[in-house]
């Protein structure tokens, strides 16, 4: 929706207003019922039936000054009913609020949102609403390496390919204009730790700086199209992360990958091997997926699997999904999914395997 009210922007000394004013919104409410088959002896401790139904808004205020220059104040908010989420650092309250100046010099940003290596990532298709990274599948099935116990956040194994350890702290960021179909970005982060981040809230380091770096590409090579990209992160000159994502396009079928890997020199905040509740910062990750998408429906097969260098702990989780978007408001989608989560013990706390079924319904305004 545009708005040009001359009595908003005009200039004292001129007839004409500078610019124009731009409005942009969107609502989604997502409803999911989910039955969890567990695994003896997991099955004791976890329920078997789940709903979770979560609530997302968006809005964008844009002044547009001319063809080259423009500002936007952009928010996001997020709020989740599902009880597992509250083990989570983001509770059942997530936002993202931000300023965004849009020149012909490139892109600037501030304010609570994500890094530029997490903007450009691409890999494993997702399927409508379901996530391959930082997936929704915890919701339903507990994963104990993404666990809080005891007030500590624990992030044993990396939760996704893509660099989110500072999650949306507070941060600016610059992005190159597109260049032969390239950018470059850099994120500067005054302090690490974020509710939607990794960083455990006692964690010695959650008030250390961090840069990041980014760069995406987007080709047609031959009637396919290719996107890449590729982060890196500095967190404090301690520890290092780096991504790499591809993804191909042609005819409905999408084939995507992606990779992470964090390591720490270990002098000033070395791992905590005695709680282990930060083994996610010396590990790797990697998703792979295929799908096809033809008219409103669209299928597809994701693997994703992260580990912990220095211990037991890992990941591995298969999911084929399907949506169907029977018109611009309303979609469904069905997903079945398989967990498999290993600790650095055998104590079935410390442990979780079992297959999902979720049934899901979008509602998008």
């Amino acid at each position: 929706m545009k708005i040009s009210p001359l009595w908003l922007f005009c200039l004292a000394a001129s007839p004409a207003c500078a610019g124009t004013l731009e409005t942009d919104y969107a609502l989604e409410l997502n409803n999911y019922y989910g039955y969890t088959d567990y695994a003896k002896p997991y099955n004791r401790l976890h329920k078997q039936n789940n709903l979770n139904s979560s609530l997302n808004a968006y809005g964008r205020l844009t002044y547009e000054f001319n063809r080259e220059y423009a500002a936007s104040l952009i928010g996001y908010f997020m709020i989740d009913s599902a009880k597992e989420v509250e083990n989570y650092n983001q509770g059942i309250w997530g936002e993202e609020v931000y300023v965004l100046a849009e020149t012909s010099f490139g892109e600037f940003s501030a304010g609570q949102n994500y890094n530029v290596a997490y903007a450009f990532a691409v890999g494993a298709p997702n399927v409508g609403a379901w996530r391959v990274n930082n997936t929704d599948l915890v919701n339903f099935i507990i994963n104990p390496n993404w666990y809080k116990k005891g007030g500590r956040m624990s992030y044993k194994t990396l939760n996704s390919t893509y660099i989110n350890t500072d999650g949306a702290s507070p941060k600016v960021s610059y992005v190159t204009p597109e260049w032969q179909g390239m950018k470059l970005g850099a994120t500067f982060v005054p302090e690490t730790y974020s509710q939607s981040g990794l960083v455990a809230k006692d964690a010695p380091y959650k008030d250390k700086s961090a840069y990041i770096l980014g760069a995406y590409g987007s080709w047609d090579v031959f009637g396919y199209e290719l996107e890449t990209s590729l982060g890196f992160a500095d967190f404090d000159k301690n520890d290092k992360e780096y991504s790499a994502g591809i993804s191909i396009y042609r005819k409905g079928w999408t084939l995507g990958a992606s990779y992470r890997k964090t390591e720490t020199s270990g002098s000033a905040y070395a791992l905590d091997k005695a709680n282990l509740y930060d083994a996610y910062r010396e590990g790797q990750a990697y998703n792979v997926g295929l799908s096809y998408a033809i008219g409103p429906f669209t299928t597809g097969i994701a693997y994703f699997d992260s580990k912990a260098d220095h211990s037991g702990n890992r990941d591995k989780i298969i999911s084929f999904s399907n949506s169907w978007q029977y018109n611009k408001y309303v979609g469904f989608s069905l997903t079945a999914a398989h967990l498999e989560s290993k600790g650095a013990d055998s104590l079935p706390e410390n442990n979780a395997k079992g297959y999902a079924f979720i049934f899901g319904l979008e509602l998008k305004l």
